[in-house]
């Protein structure tokens, strides 16, 4: 791999996470909107769409990032690495991210407070609305293990889409 796949590569893994905080933004919007009294904002419906044009033009033309962040170089100037070994590193590392910077906290919090609940003799239906587990730490859960345990999956998908452009 020459060094400006490798960042092609990385703006690939930037459109998976752009587009992980894109269905954030959306819940967040719902999560709003359904509040009693509270006033419906475009904003996050505007980033959201904003985040997945940016995810679906940076999957789609990875090489031009790639191309325009690193200079021009000699074809020979390629990485020992197999391009499938770094993506799957990739992919285990951004899993673990979205596990620990957002799925693991927020469902380690909604324990904590159910445990304090039973443990004052209060069912956990009974527990405001906002304290339950948040759909979208689920949502992270899931992808976060996903990518960690499906890595050469996702890896060996990723490396059969061509890029399109900037070769």
């Amino acid at each position: 791999m020459t060094p400006q796949q490798v960042v092609g590569l990385a703006a690939r893994l930037f459109a998976v996470w752009l587009a992980i905080n894109a269905v954030k933004a959306i819940g967040l919007a719902v999560a709003v909107d359904a509040q009693p009294g509270a006033h419906a904002s475009p904003a996050p419906y505007v980033f959201a769409a904003l985040f997945l044009v940016v995810a679906v033009l940076l999957w789609i033309f990875p090489m031009v990032v790639g191309h325009r962040l690193v200079p021009r170089t000699q074809f020979d100037d390629t990485l020992k690495t197999p391009a499938h070994d770094l993506l799957v590193v990739a992919c285990v590392v951004l899993g673990m991210w979205l596990l620990v910077g957002g799925a693991i906290p927020q469902i380690a919090y909604y324990i904590s407070i159910a445990a304090i609940c039973v443990a004052s003799g209060q069912p956990i239906t009974t527990m405001e609305q906002s304290r339950h587990v948040n759909f979208v730490a689920l949502i992270e859960l899931g992808i976060g293990c996903f990518l960690i345990l499906r890595s050469r999956r996702f890896a060996a998908y990723v490396l059969s889409q061509p890029p399109v452009a900037g070769k």
